[in-house]
C-alpha cells in the first residue's frame, strides 16, 4: 500500500485536460421505465477515459546534436 506521500507512479502523470476525472457522466434528458435517468458516459479525448498520460522524455546535453 503505498504511503501518503507517495506519488502514483514515476511514468504516469495526471491528465491535463480532465483533471484525473476521466469519465463524466451526462444526463440525457430521457428516462427508463422506472424513472432513472438515461445517462452518456463519455471518456476524455486526451487520455482515451484512464486520468493519466504519459510523461514526456526529458532532452539532455548529449541528446542535442550542434551543427558547425
Amino acid at each position: 500500500m503505498p504511503g501518503p506521500n507517495q506519488a502514483l507512479s514515476p511514468t504516469a502523470r495526471i491528465c491535463p485536460n480532465c483533471d484525473g476525472f476521466a469519465t463524466a457522466a451526462i444526463p440525457s434528458g430521457a428516462r427508463h421505465r422506472d424513472g432513472s435517468r438515461i445517462l452518456l458516459r463519455v471518456g476524455c479525448g486526451t487520455c482515451h477515459g484512464t486520468g493519466t498520460v504519459p510523461l514526456r522524455p526529458r532532452f539532455t546535453a548529449t541528446d542535442v546534436e550542434v551543427a558547425v
